[in-house]
């Protein structure tokens, strides 16, 4: 039996010598690799806003593309609207409270046009035709056709607190002939 006991103690002594921790040159390679994976993932997960604020401008432009087809259908199946003072325009209510600006078929240019396609927009008390005026619509900011703040100064949206709002933006792009073209832009974003 003692013989037993000794052979006991000797493996678990041997177990005991045999089981270490991580060497020095074992940590710092892991020090190493965690430092690669966090310089090229941080990058990633830092953007985050920016990806929030384009993911924005591209649903934006995706409700605008789905406004002015209802707009196009409304007009198809109840006529062009009432005669407006302007040449090819006319006015149409898409609800009791929501008149819009029609020109040849689609939204004009302004915030009484395109920009009250929009659930919730409202146009400014002197009105907006022919006024680059800024008009807020929830986190975006509507312009009308001819200013400096959307590309190409076509009429559009765009937030204020991008980088870059110019080009962080949806431009409407439509001169009464043809139809609308809807521009997404994020690289500002």
């Amino acid at each position: 039996m003692a013989t037993q006991k000794s052979i006991d103690d000797h493996s678990i002594s041997r177990i005991r010598s045999s089981v270490s921790g991580f060497t020095l040159i074992e940590l710092i390679v892991v020090i190493v690799i965690l430092g690669i994976l966090a310089a090229v993932a941080l990058p990633r997960f830092a953007n985050l806003g920016g990806d929030a604020r384009a993911a924005s401008i591209q649903a934006l432009a995706g409700a605008v593309r789905s406004s002015v087809a209802v707009v196009r259908s409304f007009t198809a199946l109840r006529g062009q609207g009432a005669l407006g003072a302007e040449v090819n325009i006319t006015w149409i209510d898409l609800d009791a409270s929501t008149p819009v600006r029609i020109w040849s078929g689609y939204p004009d240019r302004w915030c009484d046009g395109i920009g009250m396609t929009l659930t919730g927009a409202t146009v400014p008390a002197g009105g907006c035709y022919l006024s680059t005026t800024a008009v807020p619509f929830g986190n975006y900011t509507f312009y009308g056709f001819g200013n400096g703040t959307i590309p190409n100064g076509d009429a559009g949206w765009r937030l204020e607190d991008a980088p870059d709002p110019q080009n962080c933006s949806v431009a409407y792009t439509y001169n009464g002939t043809g139809t609308p073209v809807i521009t997404e832009y994020t690289s500002g974003c």
